[in-house]
């Protein structure tokens, strides 16, 4: 089947959505939506109809392109609509016309063997939600039992009562939230993903009304993400409570909880399930941070 590179401007937005959605490995960091908002020139490698397509975030450095990963786009890598051989997969990973290359791959593809030497690992929390929440609970650290029980004992409350200009004063007056992720490039992402109900805004108090924490959650059919939160403390008892209010009210679903955007630390708290993420490099990505 045929390989083809294409420009954003060249994609057919139907066929790609479709084949992210309805694909056991399409993730919402691969709609186009969302790459239009993190990396308006991104570009794109696509196996014959759409069977299969590949997110290509691309910035100029200096005198050449480059493609990287942004901060908000964890990682992306080939997603297919129907199984596909890792030859395939790499056939389209040569197919990127660029010499400098750091793409994270998702959990779902595994380069052959010829290719080993060319990729390290990125690793991923990620929490099943198909148990109910006491199984849920069983896999949870020490550090996370005080927590559940204020939850429990209704002296901490998690809602969701906040607008997009809300949420990101509400983070500029809170310590400890992540530092690569700047408030400016979360405007747009929150603004879209609630107008079109992808996304929430959760807001923990403590028994005293007093705010605690804030979280910015994206859903898609397939998973939960944690993209930002802010704290006022750095033992993030808000923001655990925020996940376990959450795993409470999606226990059963046909779900994952995802951290791809925080600390590890984080999402290790939860699970110690993880997403193992192919990390491919190419020319000067291979040696040195471009």
């Amino acid at each position: 089947m045929q390989v083809k590179w294409l420009r954003r401007i060249d994609i057919n937005e139907k066929k790609w959505n479709a084949c992210v959605q309805k694909s056991t490995n399409g993730y919402v960091f691969a709609m186009t939506w969302y790459l239009d908002i993190v990396c308006p020139d991104w570009e794109a490698v696509v196996l014959a109809d759409y069977y299969a397509v590949l997110p290509l975030p691309v910035i100029r450095k200096g005198w050449f392109k480059r493609v990287y990963c942004p901060t908000l786009i964890p990682y992306t890598g080939v997603i297919n609509s129907m199984p596909m051989a890792s030859e395939v997969l790499w056939q389209m990973i040569q197919a990127i016309p660029y010499k400098h290359i750091e793409l994270v791959l998702n959990p779902y593809n595994k380069l052959p063997f010829k290719a080993l030497n060319r990729h390290k690992q990125e690793r991923f929390s990620v929490l099943d939600l198909v148990g109910d929440i006491a199984r849920i609970e069983q896999q949870f650290k020490p550090q996370v039992e005080p927590v559940v029980d204020l939850y429990k004992n209704k002296k901490v409350a998690v809602v969701r009562d906040l607008d997009v200009t809300e949420y990101l004063t509400t983070c500029q007056q809170l310590d400890y939230k992540p530092k690569t992720i700047h408030l400016v490039h979360l405007r747009p992402l929150l603004s879209y993903a609630l107008r079109y109900q992808s996304a929430g805004l959760y807001t923990a108090y403590n028994q005293f009304n007093q705010l605690i924490g804030v979280a910015f959650v994206l859903r898609s059919n397939k998973c939960l993400s944690l993209i930002h939160y802010a704290s006022e403390d750095d033992g993030l008892m808000g923001i655990k409570a925020i996940v376990y209010h959450m795993l409470r009210n999606n226990a059963g679903a046909n779900l994952t909880l995802e951290f791809p955007c925080c600390s590890k630390e984080l999402g290790q708290l939860f699970t110690s399930t993880e997403h193992v993420c192919g990390v491919y490099k190419k020319g000067l990505s291979k040696w040195i941070s471009l």
